[in-house]
């Protein structure tokens, strides 16, 4: 290994040991190791792997820290792979000299506005594993090409950009593990105007990545509006955050109704999330399954869909949590929306809506909706409330109203502009309009029980 103190660093923190850290880089053996102590640089630690070669940079067990006073990342690691992942698209001299390039066990501080933590580019099967990198502007900047990152166990923490920024990058095969990405300003994971395939978000702890004071803030935010993201999974993760103006813990946007298909196959299981404007939005999304979450106090929606299609909403838990105070609406909404399965929700309002609340569930300009085995616990105005939509099963579900709940409208309203509906074997409660509202002529109602 080469001990950095052994080319001249001082680790001191009040030395720049840029000079001597880059002398390191490029005389060291690759194997780089920082002992316990704060190094201070002004300017970034290039590494371009191709001159190099194989690399690994380690703090020593988490000891050392490196403070970047400078604009720009603390280290950024160059690569010269532009094709696939395929093995037999890899030029030789990849293998050779840049295959996994290792980042461990460092902390790397931002004391400049525009320091960032890591920023790779070009590069095949970075690995970057028990890092803490905080007070950053973008923690981990990925660029332009990358194949198959492995970010895992590491600390994304108090940063005023992005925790993990995938910005305009052409990249397949990542995974993002074990970490605590938390306090991020600008999002903790977000994707923008990128070509992403195979993205797993797994076992994280992703939190309070928000600002009140911008216009929009979510804690993980897949944009493809200009780009692409397909193929991938939200799995095992604790997202939540701080009611923040149009924020989302978890939003997918895509370009248009009339195009879909720029964010989709993906799967959002098993998550705990919640406390924000709205916990799940999908936008122009399709062939996204949104299954076994638990999701609470979504201050205006639970789940809000809007010109997506091909959308599995499964079993889910929609519900509260005691520790936190105040009221909430936790609706349902899809607009615009076709080819729709909800099956098994269990919906329960415990505390009040945050404003005025029409519907428990609205489906609203929609076609080919099925919602099946549900369950709306003190529901709003209406349990579901159907607009302008058309070709709708409402089947097997049951809705009942708070006691003496004067707002209570009725379990089921359909439009008169609804067509071909179908509402079977419910157990419906009555209100203030009955208890099942249907347009005449094209749909049917049969075997529902007033409770």
């Amino acid at each position: 290994m080469s001990i950095v103190r052994h080319f001249g660093a001082k680790g001191d923190g009040r030395t720049d040991d840029t000079a001597a850290l880059s002398h390191a880089l490029q005389q060291g053996d690759g194997h780089l190791v920082f002992p316990r102590g704060d190094y201070l640089i002004s300017q970034p630690l290039h590494v371009p792997l191709e001159l190099h070669g194989r690399v690994s940079i380690e703090g020593q067990g988490g000891t050392a820290r490196l403070i970047m006073t400078g604009p720009g990342p603390a280290i950024n690691l160059l690569g010269t792979h532009r094709r696939s992942a395929d093995p037999e698209g890899f030029a030789e001299g990849v293998w050779q000299r840049e295959r996994l390039p290792t980042i461990s066990n460092l902390e790397i501080v931002g004391a400049h506005p525009e320091a960032d933590g890591i920023r790779i580019e070009g590069a095949m099967q970075p690995t970057l594993t028990g890092l803490l990198i905080r007070r950053c502007r973008h923690g981990i900047h990925l660029a332009n090409r990358d194949r198959n990152v492995l970010i895992a166990n590491c600390h994304i923490y108090h940063n005023h950009g992005v925790g993990i920024f995938f910005d305009r990058v052409n990249l397949h095969q990542t995974n993002i593990h074990g970490c605590h990405i938390s306090y991020c300003k600008q999002g903790g994971i977000k994707i923008v105007g990128s070509e992403i395939r195979n993205l797993q978000i797994c076992s994280n702890d992703i939190e309070y990545n928000y600002d009140l004071e911008a216009e929009t803030s979510a804690d993980v935010l897949l944009d493809c509006r200009a780009g692409t993201v397909r193929e991938g999974t939200i799995v095992g993760n604790t997202i939540q955050a701080r009611r923040s103006p149009n924020g989302a813990n978890v939003r997918l946007l895509g370009v248009g109704k009339e195009d879909p298909n720029a964010v989709g196959l993906f799967a959002i299981t098993g998550n705990l999330i919640g406390s924000q404007q709205t916990a799940v939005h999908l936008r122009a999304c399709r062939g996204v399954a949104v299954s076994g979450n638990c999701i609470y106090s979504g201050y205006h929606n639970a789940l809000w869909a809007e010109d997506s299609e091909h959308l599995v909403i499964g079993p889910n838990s929609i519900d509260h949590n005691p520790e936190y105070k105040g009221n909430s609406t936790d609706r349902i909404l899809l607009r615009g929306c076709r080819h729709v399965s909800l099956t098994g929700l269990l919906l329960q309002h415990t505390r009040p809506a945050e404003g005025p609340a029409e519907a428990s569930v609205e489906v609203d300009g929609c076609e080919n909706v099925s919602l099946t085995g549900c369950q709306v616990i003190q529901a709003r105005g209406y349990g579901i409330l159907v607009r302008q939509s058309r070709v709708v099963r409402i089947a097997d579900c049951t809705i009942r109203a708070r006691e003496k709940d004067e707002t209570f409208r009725a379990s089921i309203s359909a439009d008169t502009a609804s067509r071909h509906l179908i509402v079977v074997n419910n157990f419906l409660a009555r209100g203030s309009e009955g208890d099942l509202q249907m347009p005449d002529g094209t749909s049917r109602a049969d075997g529902n029980v007033t409770v």
